[in-house]
C-alpha cells in the first residue's frame, strides 16, 4: 500500500434514515489491539481518521463511520470502533447493524438463508447479533449491546433561558442525558429539530464542567456528548409500549434515526420509574417517523450493578459500495496527513 495513497474500501449503509459509513477495508491496520485499545488509539492520536470519513471534503456531520478490523479474541471475527459527530460511543446499535450488514454483503461474515448468529466485538466489549436472511435479503438485524442502567436519575441543571431543569443520567453503551421534551415544549417532529439543536447544546455545555461518572467495568467516562429527548409513551399491550424520541449529538446533529442505544436507555429509564418492567417491548419512533423495536431480555449484573439486557431490531439497506481515494498529496487533505503514521 502506497504511504502517501489509500484507497479506502467504503460501504455506505442507511439505518433508520441515518447514513453509516463503514470502512471494510484499504486502511493499514494497528495489528494486536482490541476494540477498546483501538478506540483509545484513535481518540488519543488519530482523531483525524474520524474527520477524514464524517467531515468535508468526503462526507457530513450528521454521518457516522465505523473502522472493522480483524478481532484480536478467537469469539469475534472482527471489531469495530464507532466514530459520530460527539466522538467515539462504546457502542451503537444502528453502527453495529450497518457494519455486520456491510461485512455480510461484502462476503467477509456468512450470509446464509434463514438466522445467522454473530459474535462481534465492539470497545464496550464482545456483542451478540441474529440477521435474518430471506431469499437472499438481510430483512433484520438484531443486535444485543451493552447491558443499560440508570446512573443518576435526577441531575438539576441551570440552562440560561430556561431556568433550573432536572435530567437523568443513564448508560446504554453510550451515556445520554435523559430529558423529558415537555419540559421545554417540544414535540418529537421535525419541526422541532432546530430548538432541540439548541437546547441539547445548553445541556451538555450545564453537565460537563462538575462532571464525574464511573461505569462498573470501563471505568470512568466521558462528560456526555448525547442528548435524548423523550416524548410521550404509552402502553400497546400486556407487556408492549410505544414511544417518541430524538437523539442530540453534540454539537449540531439531531440523528435521523432512534437508535440503538437511545431505545435502550429508555427502557432502562422506564424500567427505574416503574413504567416497564425487565421484559417488555418497546417500539421507538424518531422524529422522522422511522421506528426501532427494543426488547427487555432481563436484569443482568456487572460489578454488583443491576442492569438490563436489551436487544434492538432494525432493517438495514445498502446505500453505495463504493473506494475513496486519500491522496496524501493533496493540499485539501494536508489536515489528515498525520493519518500515514496510522498502522505503521
Amino acid at each position: 500500500m502506497p504511504e502517501d495513497n489509500w484507497l479506502v474500501d467504503i460501504a455506505d449503509v442507511d439505518v433508520g434514515g441515518d447514513y453509516h459509513r463503514v470502512i471494510i477495508g484499504g486502511i493499514p491496520i494497528p495489528k494486536g489491539l482490541s476494540a477498546f485499545e483501538m478506540r483509545h488509539l484513535i481518540t488519543s492520536e488519530f482523531d483525524t481518521l474520524r474527520s477524514l470519513m464524517i467531515a468535508p471534503p468526503m462526507g457530513h456531520e450528521d454521518m457516522c463511520a465505523n473502522l472493522t478490523f480483524p478481532s484480536t479474541t478467537s469469539e469475534a471475527p472482527f471489531g469495530q470502533v464507532i466514530m459520530e459527530c460527539m466522538g467515539y460511543p462504546y457502542f451503537s446499535g444502528s453502527n453495529t447493524a450497518a457494519t455486520l450488514f456491510a461485512l455480510m454483503e461484502a462476503g467477509m461474515l456468512p450470509k446464509s438463508e434463514g438466522s445467522n448468529k454473530i459474535t462481534h466485538e465492539v470497545p464496550a466489549g464482545l456483542i451478540q447479533a441474529t440477521a435474518t436472511v430471506r431469499s437472499d435479503v438481510i430483512e433484520e438485524m438484531i443486535v444485543e449491546g451493552d447491558a443499560s442502567y440508570v446512573i443518576n436519575p435526577k441531575i438539576r441543571l441551570a440552562l440560561p433561558d430556561h431556568g433550573k431543569v432536572d435530567v437523568a443520567l443513564v448508560w446504554s453503551g453510550a451515556l445520554f442525558v435523559t430529558v423529558d421534551a415537555e419540559q421545554f415544549g417540544l414535540e418529537i417532529n421535525t419541526a422541532d429539530l432546530a430548538k432541540m439543536k439548541t437546547i441539547g447544546l445548553a445541556i451538555c455545555e450545564a453537565i460537563e464542567p462538575d462532571f464525574d461518572a464511573t461505569h462498573p467495568v470501563l471505568g470512568p467516562l466521558e462528560a456526555p456528548k448525547f442528548v435524548n429527548f423523550l416524548g410521550p409513551i404509552t402502553q400497546a399491550g400486556s407487556d408492549k409500549f410505544e414511544s417518541a424520541g430524538a437523539i442530540y449529538g453534540h454539537p449540531n446533529t439531531i440523528f435521523r434515526c432512534p437508535t440503538g442505544t437511545g431505545t435502550a436507555a429508555r427502557m432502562a429509564y422506564e424500567l427505574d420509574k416503574g413504567t416497564m418492567q425487565a421484559n417488555d417491548q418497546l417500539t421507538n419512533t424518531s422524529p422522522i417517523g422511522t421506528k426501532f423495536v427494543g426488547h427487555g431480555l432481563g436484569l443482568t449484573e456487572k460489578a454488583g450493578v443491576p442492569m438490563l439486557r436489551v436487544n434492538i431490531s432494525s432493517r438495514p439497506y445498502a446505500l453505495m459500495r463504493t473506494q475513496m481515494n486519500v491522496d496524501f498529496q493533496n493540499p485539501s487533505l494536508s489536515r489528515f496527513s498525520n493519518l500515514r503514521r496510522f498502522g505503521h
